[in-house]
């Protein structure tokens, strides 16, 4: 038996609310000061709302990007370490020998 179309569109609707609360609460956390007033604006104004979905948006991205780059940093950083100690290796040989 398969299920009403309605059930669908009320879980896709559901997974939308809650990714606009994720939204707004990122916005009210930023600002908590004027959480009220951003909850107005949130559910009034339409160029708010998509401002904060940006927002949202921005901020996962800078999120991941560290993540990503501060993984990169500590491989970077082991390379550097083992760069320097051959260069010291190298150079013990060298002047040994001259």
């Amino acid at each position: 038996m398969t299920k009403p179309p309605f059930q669908h569109s009320r879980i896709v609707n559901t997974y939308t609310m809650e990714a606009k609360n994720f939204q707004l609460e990122t916005v009210k956390e930023r600002w908590p000061e004027f959480k009220d007033h951003i909850l107005s604006l949130y559910y009034t104004d339409n160029k708010f709302r998509a401002i904060c979905e940006d927002y949202y948006l921005c901020i996962r991205h800078l999120d991941k990007f560290r993540r990503e780059f501060s993984e990169k940093l500590q491989t970077i950083e082991e390379y550097e370490k083992m760069r320097h100690e051959l260069e010291v290796e190298l150079q013990n040989r060298i002047d040994k020998e001259v």
